[in-house]
């Protein structure tokens, strides 16, 4: 039994651990964008933040639906039926041309939008010019994420991780040099800056295509088989995707309405607050990683027919390392909080505060990573609804009601024990669920 958990730890972080380069990379993007802007204008720096978060919020829809060819692929790799994984992909592109279109109304919607939504005709000027160029990277994205989804599902992460890994100094140089107009460039300022995430992620689209190569995709054929309906038709995609894409929606929504009420409470509130979300996103990394891994195995695992007694092993052994993980985590921000304030803010009132939401964070996050194993557990299930309706009704009906009535006496820590009550409102949900899905995998159910 022992030597067996190890085998499943081994594959989950052999998966897992290139992955958290790819949200290390996307983190980085976002957060050369924000510090190179900073250097150029503060009103740089407002209106290209507001536009980054606006434009995720617009694409993440989309991006995340998309993302269900993970799962479906791990489960056809797992069933030995791989000659349904070239047409899946064929429905993926057919998906992403789809999205393209309906993302391209929504961005020249956002365009029209900005300036009524900045507080300036010079951060209205400097946020349309910047998602002008911005924008581009969106059908590259998309496009070349099918093929990531698909190498991720048959379990090739390595690759995936160590582009994303490689792609962030090639943004930082391409920002130094035409953002900063460095070794004779014109400066181009917050342009600059679009254009140089634009081709980074050009080149990166482009070397995403090399993962065809890997051994893994010689025997997928991509043309000459037709889709079949429920098991790699666009509907298929739709049908798993549309409920994660709804629910990462939903998260965002909660997130964005706790900082509308938060904002409420004064400025030093609202900065603590914007910090203390910032380190709590930066903290999911290594969660990450093992989240993903665990989708693709439990997805393999299913395609399999594997039993109940191999697959609850899988998830004992997927929450044995997350708990590692929570704990080193937990540890580094109760310890450090003061020092991890310090490096977002000179004001005492604000350095404080963060520390001491920090320590009430450092355990929430235990809690955290303990839904999002469950929830990616269900995913590899593909009871992708159930994420949805257990997220949904956990945040807009516990968590903000909760966390604006505790917020009158307990100001922006009333605010984050209510996320706390809503990500125990979903590990309830979730485990709830998950208990009905092992048990379906019982001989004669």
């Amino acid at each position: 039994m022992a030597s067996e958990r190890l085998r499943e730890a081994a594959k989950l972080l052999q998966i897992g651990w290139p992955l958290i380069f790819t949200f290390a990379s996307d983190f980085s993007f976002a957060t050369v964008a924000i510090v190179s802007t900073g250097w150029i204008s503060s009103a740089a720096v407002a209106s290209v933040g507001l536009t980054l978060n606006l434009l995720f919020f617009t694409i993440a829809f989309f991006f995340i639906s998309l993302s269900a060819i993970t799962v479906i692929t791990a489960e056809l790799n797992g069933s030995g039926a791989r000659e349904n994984i070239g047409p899946l992909m064929r429905s993926g592109f057919f998906l992403a041309s789809v999205f393209c279109l309906l993302a391209a109304a929504c961005i020249l919607t956002l365009w029209y939008c900005l300036p009524f939504i900045l507080p300036s005709p010079e951060s209205s000027q400097l946020a349309s010019d910047f998602l002008s160029i911005g924008a581009w990277i969106i059908p590259l994205e998309f496009f070349a994420f099918v093929i990531v989804f698909t190498s991720n599902g048959l379990g090739k992460t390595f690759w995936v991780g160590a582009i994303n890994f490689a792609c962030v100094p090639i943004l930082i140089l391409l920002t130094w040099i035409i953002a900063f107009g460095n070794l004779g460039v014109e400066a181009w300022g917050v342009n600059g800056v679009a254009l140089s995430i634009l081709i980074t992620v050009a080149v990166r689209s482009l070397t995403f295509l090399l993962l065809l190569l890997q051994r893994e995709f010689a025997d997928i054929k991509f043309f000459g088989r037709a889709t079949e309906r429920g098991v790699n038709d666009p509907m298929r995609i739709l049908k798993i995707g549309i409920p994660l894409g709804l629910t990462e929606v939903s998260n965002l929504g909660f997130l964005a309405a706790i900082s509308l009420l938060v904002s409420q409470l004064g400025v030093v509130a609202l900065a603590a607050h914007s910090i203390a979300t910032n380190i709590y996103t930066l903290a999911h990394m290594f969660i990450v990683g093992l989240s993903r891994a665990t989708v693709i195995v439990i997805g393999e695992q299913i395609g399999a027919k594997a039993s109940e007694d191999h697959v609850s092993s899988l998830l004992k052994t997927s929450l044995a390392l997350a708990a590692v993980f929570s704990i080193v985590v937990c540890v580094v921000l109760v310890s450090q909080s003061v020092s991890i304030a310090s490096l977002y803010s000179g004001d005492i009132d604000v350095i404080s505060l963060v520390a001491s939401l920090l320590v009430l964070l450092a355990f929430l996050r235990i809690i955290d990573d303990l839904s999002l194993l469950l929830q990616a557990s269900l995913e590899g299930f593909q009871n992708t609804r159930a994420i949805f309706f257990v997220r949904f009704s956990s945040q807009w009906f516990i968590g903000l009601l909760a966390g604006w009535l505790l917020s009158q006496w307990y100001g922006v820590f009333g605010f984050w024990l209510g996320i706390g009550m809503a990500l125990v409102c979903s590990v309830f949900g979730f485990t709830m669920v998950l208990s009905k899905e092992l048990v379906n995998l019982r001989p004669g159910n």
